[in-house]
């Protein structure tokens, strides 16, 4: 089978959508009789004009003439062609619905657009892969004609951040001097839909009512999105006891550094279609303090601590639970939630989907 995965201009840009692109590949190159082809177009430099090139380069009749000499083509990031060969079956996967169910968390012009692309590929793939049974649910919900193209398929847990050796110092210079720290860790892009700014108000609250939480500092890692300017308003207000460090994205070797000295990692996400920093806390036994909404209920069950989403002192509560030493990750239930989690599981259920839309189309003709 021949197969071109295209990661969307995500892996580039160091996201979650990239990661899952990449492993989904190397996991669909080890099974047999599969070929595997990574979409390799240069957006140019200007974040904005390389989606309009790269729309430009789907839509092109070049590109359609190269997608003849594949069987399936998977779009990882939801973006498709108006058009394709007919003899190519279209995958794609969607991996939430932000756009439609909380568009206030994206620029309007980015949102409008997610919602074209969304659309298009309900009506135009083939195969809609999601990644978590909640959103699934969600998809069948707001788009019910498309109901039998949906599957639902868990990606895998990353294992390049977790190790049983890390760094002796950070690459980062702003985590300098971390080493002697304790601290609260968040994974991710610091942007409205992941909430970044109700932890920070939390932590912040907790320096305010526990003494003992002075000894502990807060770490924001992860590039800046739409909305990071409300958390740096918090990180600036925050008391003087406060030590809130903002690095930016880290290196693969500071990553494994912070997960593996961490006090607890911190999700307080809005909304998720998976949220792989869960996984990540799991594989390093680290706690896990999360916003409950279904998908992290999905994801973490009862590894996790949670809290209800809008309540900063809930949140605070956790977090002065995680100082006193009574917040203890849970080796057993790691192990059974990170079982579920595997690439090449992940990637033997996606591709028998595959064969079994093409034997469908077959018998078709």
């Amino acid at each position: 089978m021949k197969i071109l995965l295209d990661d969307g201009l995500q892996l580039n840009q160091a996201t979650g959508i990239g990661s899952y692109a990449k492993y989904l590949g190397q996991a669909l190159e080890d099974l047999p009789d599969t070929a595997v082809t990574r979409e390799n177009f240069t957006p140019k430099k200007k974040r904005s004009l390389s989606r309009l090139s790269y729309l430009r380069y789907l839509n092109s009749a070049a590109y359609r003439k190269w997608l003849e000499g594949f069987d399936v083509v998977h779009y990882a990031n939801y973006a498709l062609p108006r058009r394709h060969p007919k003899k190519t079956l279209i995958a794609v996967t969607v991996h939430d619905l932000t756009a439609f169910s909380h568009p206030e968390t994206l620029p309007r012009a980015y949102a409008a657009y997610n919602r074209l692309m969304v659309r298009r590929a309900m009506t135009r793939a083939d195969m809609i892969f999601t990644v978590s049974n909640a959103m699934r649910t969600e998809i069948i919900a707001r788009f019910p004609k498309a109901k039998d193209k949906v599957v639902g398929v868990y990606p895998g847990h990353y294992t390049a951040a977790v190790g049983d050796t890390t760094p002796a110092i950070y690459e980062n210079e702003a985590l300098t001097g971390l080493e002697k720290r304790k601290f609260f860790l968040y994974m991710g892009t610091i942007e409205k839909r992941k909430n970044v700014a109700e932890l920070v108000a939390a932590y912040n609250l907790l320096q305010k009512t526990c003494p003992t939480a002075k000894d502990f500092a807060l770490v924001l890692a992860g590039r800046h999105g739409f909305g990071a300017d409300e958390v740096i308003k918090s990180v600036l207000n925050a008391p003087d006891t406060a030590d809130i460090r903002m690095p930016g994205f880290v290196s693969n070797a500071d990553r494994k550094k912070l997960l593996g000295e961490a006090t607890a990692l911190i999700f307080p996400s809005l909304y998720e279609g998976f949220g792989s920093p869960q996984t990540e806390a799991m594989a390093a036994g680290l706690p896990l303090i999360l916003s409950d909404i279904p998908t992290n209920r999905e994801v973490s069950g009862v590894y996790g601590s949670y809290y209800p989403l809008g309540d900063e002192s809930a949140l605070a509560a956790l977090l002065r639970k995680a100082v006193e030493g009574k917040l203890k990750a849970d080796p057993t239930a790691a192990r059974d939630h990170l079982a579920r989690f595997d690439w090449q599981r992940s990637a033997a259920e996606i591709r028998a989907a595959y064969e079994a839309m093409l034997q469908a189309t077959l018998r078709k003709k």
